[in-house]
């Protein structure tokens, strides 16, 4: 399980409404989600901004 994914279950938002909330299409949250895609810090920034926790929270595997 990605960071990323664990921490969305945690604060409750599933990949639609992350999606939603982040103006990112939904495929492209999936791939961060699952791991396909690396998270940029940039991307970090923003993910961490919506999700009010650190960015390095959100990259690498839980």
């Amino acid at each position: 399980m990605t960071k990323l994914r664990y921490v969305l279950k945690m604060k409750g938002y599933s990949g639609k409404t992350f999606a939603a909330a982040c103006g990112l299409g939904r495929s492209m949250i999936y791939k961060y989600m699952c791991g396909s895609r690396p998270i940029s810090h940039k991307t970090a920034l923003r993910f961490a901004k919506v999700l009010g926790v650190e960015p390095e929270e959100l990259m690498g595997e839980a």
